[in-house]
């Protein structure tokens, strides 16, 4: 793909994710691999199989605003972005690129959109809300 193509299909990612129904999840703190904070959000999507998106980034939750860049890393700062789906087991792919932005408060309604481009090129982006999964509190990691 040359660099003026490229470059008109990563502008079409926002307005693509405007264009698909909002989905509505849940997010928590969490813990990173390597036992510090963490967040995940989790957005069930349509479609067969029950699938649901996951995004999730190691730093605290108090630090979710912004933009995170999916990098399959473990370490402080890294990003993750998954497609699950749950039946008839549960099976996950990783994205070959792909970020998400985040705004709003811990505690409170959350939105975001996210592009991610799979195997085969399969582009997802769309926009979301998340609410907190349970009472918001803070999670002791380690």
């Amino acid at each position: 793909m040359h660099a003026a193509q490229t470059l008109a299909a990563l502008a079409m990612l926002p307005l693509l994710a405007a264009a698909a129904p909002s989905l509505r999840g849940n997010y928590q703190a969490d813990c990173a691999p390597y036992d510090g904070p963490a967040f995940r959000i989790t957005l069930p999507a349509p479609g067969p199989g029950r699938p649901r998106y996951e995004l999730a980034a190691n730093v605290p939750l108090a630090e979710l605003a912004g933009r995170w860049t999916h990098s399959l890393g473990s370490r402080p700062g890294s990003a993750t972005i998954l497609l699950c789906r749950t039946v008839p087991e549960t099976k996950c792919d990783y994205p070959q690129t792909g970020s998400f932005t985040l705004t709003g408060t811990p505690g409170g309604t959350i939105s975001g959109t996210f592009e991610a481009v799979f195997a085969g090129d399969i582009r997802h982006a769309r926009r979301f809300t998340a609410r907190p999964a349970r009472p918001f509190t803070q999670m002791l990691c380690g």
